[in-house]
This record gives structure tokens, sequence and C-alpha cells, in this order.
């Protein structure tokens, strides 16, 4: 976006779009979806609250990385709670390579 902005690129629509959202304290429409409209980000009204969230993320994941996982997690605060299920399928399939345990075998118990 810099790029453009100085003239280096060319400034396509997308990147005009991005700017006049940044502009207008929105949040540009490719940083929560993908290219074909799938959403991919959580949605917030201000460009402000979505950039507080996403420092907010940043800093669980790096607490994550630096202390190690929590023992527990509340699956009804996270964007993706499928996503974070099919993680830990995948991770203790891996965990399990050499026994050769499928991720269509697994089940959760609780």
């Amino acid at each position: 976006l810099q790029l453009a902005i100085k003239g280096e690129v060319v400034m396509t629509a997308e990147l005009q779009e991005t700017l006049d959202a940044i502009y207008d304290a929105r949040v540009p429409n490719l940083w929560e979806n993908t290219l074909t409209g799938d959403e991919f980000s959580w949605r917030l009204p201000t460009l402000g609250l979505w950039f507080t969230s996403l420092l907010s993320r940043h800093q669980q994941y790096r607490n994550w990385l630096d202390r190690g996982r929590p023992k527990s997690f509340m699956l009804n605060c996270f964007f993706n709670p499928q996503g974070l299920l099919t993680s830990m399928k995948q991770e203790v399939c891996r965990a399990h390579k050499s026994e050769k345990w499928s991720l269509n075998d697994m089940i959760y118990v609780s």
C-alpha cells in the first residue's frame, strides 16, 4: 500500500478500497474476507476496535508460546471453535503417527 501511495507500483482498485477504508476508520474488506468472499476474520465496526482485538489475540498467542498452552479452553470464546477441535485431533494423530492413527477415527470425550 505504501508503494502504491508513493507511485512506485500501480494503485489497484483493491488497494484504493483498502486506503479509503483506513481513511474512514473502517476495516478493509480484504482484511476480513478471502478473495472468494469467505469470512476469515472477526467483524468489528471500526478499524480501531478491530486492531485492538488483533493486538489482544497476538498477546494471547504470544503467552501460549512463552508459557505453554492452558490446560483447558472456553470454546465459546473462540472465533472458530470447530477449527480448534480439528487442530487438536490433528495434533493427537501426529503424536501417534507411528501407530497410524486416522483423523476420521478420532472422537471427542469430555
